[in-house]
């Protein structure tokens, strides 16, 4: 039952329909913060976020509601900008095994409003 449940979030989570972020499964403590500028009937708000760990890789995703169009994603990766993960909600990450990464996924609008999804989990080795 583990592995359907690993194989079916991620798909679950990228098509949006978990709207509850203490269902997603994480070893790892994700936080998240929310900054918002933009009216009450627009805000942009954080409706999940996770990272799953397998082998030598995470696979991470974010999903919010709200917003002033154009909306945009942007992914980091310890630090630093990762532009192929731009203006995605579900990416798959690599990671050393043994070493903590850095996730932090920023979604902002038009209107200057912000949210903020991030974790550090421990990258595991081994078969997922």
């Amino acid at each position: 039952m583990r592995k359907l449940f690993k194989l079916a979030l991620p798909a679950v989570v990228a098509a949006g329909m978990l709207t509850a972020p203490g269902m997603l499964a994480s070893s790892a403590s994700a936080t998240a913060t929310a900054t918002s500028s933009a009216t009450a009937t627009s805000s942009l708000t954080l409706t999940g976020g996770g990272c799953e760990a397998l082998a030598r890789r995470f696979l991470c995703s974010v999903s919010f509601s709200g917003g002033v169009a154009p909306i945009a994603v942007r992914w980091f990766v310890n630090g630093f900008n990762v532009p192929s993960f731009d203006d995605r909600t579900f990416v798959g990450i690599g990671c050393q095994p043994g070493f903590r990464t850095d996730i932090r996924a920023v979604i902002s609008d038009a209107a200057g409003a912000s949210v903020e999804f991030r974790t550090a989990p421990v990258c595991r080795s081994g078969n997922p």
